[in-house]
């Protein structure tokens, strides 16, 4: 898994978090996204799982969120 923001901005500008997981099987996985011990659903977007072609999947899940001091 790795999460990493789009690009480099200031606080209380919008930003783009990426999850990459990669490399699991079986197929079936669920990502979410917590912010300060609450799920975010608003701004969540997702690729299809994607297929390695050696059985393993992949897929990308992104959260646009304005962050704040502390988060």
């Amino acid at each position: 898994v790795n999460i990493s923001p789009s690009k480099k901005g200031p606080l209380q500008h919008h930003n783009l978090l990426v999850c990459h997981v990669t490399d699991f099987y079986p197929g079936s996985i669920q990502v979410r996204w917590f912010l300060n011990g609450q799920e975010e659903t608003a701004g969540v977007v997702s690729t299809n799982l994607i297929r390695n072609g050696d059985w393993t999947f992949q897929i990308l899940v992104m959260l646009e969120m304005m962050p704040q001091q502390g988060d």
